[in-house]
Parts: C-alpha cells; structure tokens; sequence
C-alpha cells in the first residue's frame, strides 16, 4: 500500500496581541496560553521562533481582534511572512477584499458570508466551511451541510479548510462523517480542523483523502511534534 503525506499545519489565535487557547468557538472565553510544553509566555514570537526549529514552513493564524472588530494584529502576521511562513491568515471579512501572494493566503471563512448570496466570495480563494456540528455557520444562518456541498464544485476553492468550531480545543475527536460528505463533491486540496484527540486519528485521515490538519492543543501538549506524518 502506497504511503500518504498528511501535513500538520499549526494555529496560533491571537488576541490582544497574544497567543490564546481557543475551545468550542467561545471566542470571550479565551485565555493566554501559559501551560504550552511550546513556549513558557503566550509571547507570538516565541512560537513562531519555535515552530520554525521543529521545522513548519505552514501556519494558521486566526487574527481574533480583527475577526470581532476591535483592531488588529497585522504585524505579528507580518513578521510570520518575513520568517519564511506561508500564512492562512483569517482576519474575518476583511479578507474577501484583500489580494493574496505567494506567502500570505487570506482565509475566507463562512461565517462572514451571507447565504447563500455571497458564497461565491469563496471562488479561487482559501475558504473554511465553519462549522456548528452539521451545520455550516453563515453570518445570517446555520445550514446542514448536506445542502451546502453540492455548491463546492462548481465554487471551485483554490483550497478548503473544514473547521468544526464547536470543537475547536476539546480533543473530542475529528468527525470523519462530514469529511465524506464534503469529498463526495470537492476534489482538491483539502485541510481539516477541530477536535484531534490523538495521532491515531491522523493515520485514520488518509483514508478520507485528507492532505493536512489543523493542530493546535496537542501541539501545546507535546503529543504532535512534527510538521508531517507518513502514513
């Protein structure tokens, strides 16, 4: 049986100019990040510094203040770019209006879009289906997923990341069940995010025709440690 490449892609949420351990979506709930085996202060630049030495060249980073409205964290973004990271920024709707490059793709998230009017935004870009369980969250709605993936093919995402929000931080296992609905209809790249409870589940990944995962919590416990698995 041929070997698969499951790539760990790292996330950093950032508020208030720190890193903070996001669970469940519960974005006022969040708190600095003080027990990560990582860094010993939820200082940014400490670990963008250490996932360059365990050798990530891909970063997740989820700009809070700017997705709630409150300012923005641009500059920690910025130094990630200068460092040699190719950046999935989210920094909410403000993306949509933003142009990529060759090392800073924006993250169009759903729960910035109305539906289904603007699902288009996601055309060519880095979309993430956000996810409430099995539902999608939109800015004005939750719809089940089932109605919403037929429109993945002809949207054509450059890439799709999907994210189950209520997971987010709680190692409650990834849903193996929404992947196979979305990779009856999208063919391309494919990133998923939200619950990983152990490496086993990576290795269960390639047979959904995974290409990577967000990891954030057990990167801070020390369980992932590396920037792919060959399975």
């Amino acid at each position: 049986m041929s070997k698969v490449r499951i790539v760990i892609i790292p996330v950093m949420d950032i508020m208030n100019g720190v890193v903070v351990h996001a669970v469940a979506g519960e974005r006022d709930k969040y708190k600095p990040y003080t027990d990560s085996v990582l860094c010993n202060s939820p200082d940014p630049d400490c670990f963008l510094n250490r996932f360059i030495e365990i050798g990530f060249r891909s970063i997740y980073m989820a700009d809070l203040d700017s997705i709630m409205g409150r300012g923005n964290n641009e500059r920690i973004l910025e130094r990630a770019v200068k460092m040699g990271f190719l950046v999935y920024a989210d920094i909410g709707r403000t993306g949509i209006s933003r142009q990529d490059n060759v090392n800073l793709r924006y993250v169009i998230g759903t729960e910035y879009l109305v539906y289904p009017s603007e699902l288009s935004f996601i055309r060519n870009r880095v979309a993430s289906l956000d996810l409430e369980y099995n539902n999608v969250k939109f800015a004005n709605s939750l719809v089940n997923i089932k109605e919403v993936v037929p429109m993945l093919a002809e949207l054509t995402p450059y890439e799709l990341l999907l994210i189950n929000l209520k997971f987010v931080g709680t190692m409650m296992g990834i849903n193996k069940e929404i992947i196979e609905s979305v990779r009856h209809y999208y063919y391309g790249k494919l990133y998923v995010g939200g619950g990983l409870g152990n490496l086993n589940e990576i290795s269960d990944l390639k047979n959904y025709n995974v290409d990577g995962i967000l990891v954030a919590t057990l990167l801070h416990k020390g369980v992932v440690n590396r920037p792919y698995y060959i399975i």
